[in-house]
């Protein structure tokens, strides 16, 4: 007996694109390590964290990428500091480039929180003055 094929097809959303993007920025990351392109490994970082948030998100595990951002840009920044003080061959480039990474990650996420705020606070107000004068 078959199963009936339209409760499946109308729960499929399509492939998602984020997995590419976390392969794209981890590569990115390290090959801007290895040929000591600090921006490149930072771009890529950044590249890494914005995909784990948006899977986090799309996955419903998650309300709000923001957070999931800034939590992520904290983890970076202490990995960032412990490889600096590994000072080892190597590790320095590295961790400089993950705790400049985690740095921007816990700017973008504030900035984005009071964006989201802001326009928030502006839609409501406008709400409650268009019902304030409709009563």
């Amino acid at each position: 007996m078959m199963s009936d094929s339209s409760d499946s097809d109308s729960t499929f959303t399509g492939a998602s694109p984020w997995p590419l993007f976390v392969a794209i920025g981890f590569a990115l990351s390290e090959v801007g390590v290895v040929l000591g392109l600090r921006p490149v490994s930072v771009a890529g970082l950044l590249l890494f964290v914005g995909s784990v948030a948006g899977i986090l998100t799309e996955a419903e595990y998650i309300a709000e990428p923001a957070k999931a951002a800034g939590v992520q840009g904290l983890i970076l920044v202490g990995l960032g500091i412990l490889l600096i003080t590994q000072n080892q061959n190597g590790t320095t480039i590295r961790g400089q480039s993950i705790a400049i990474a985690g740095i921007l990650c816990l700017v973008g996420a504030l900035v984005w929180v009071g964006f989201v705020r802001r326009r928030t606070r502006a839609t409501v107000s406008t709400t409650e003055t268009s019902e304030t004068t409709s009563d």
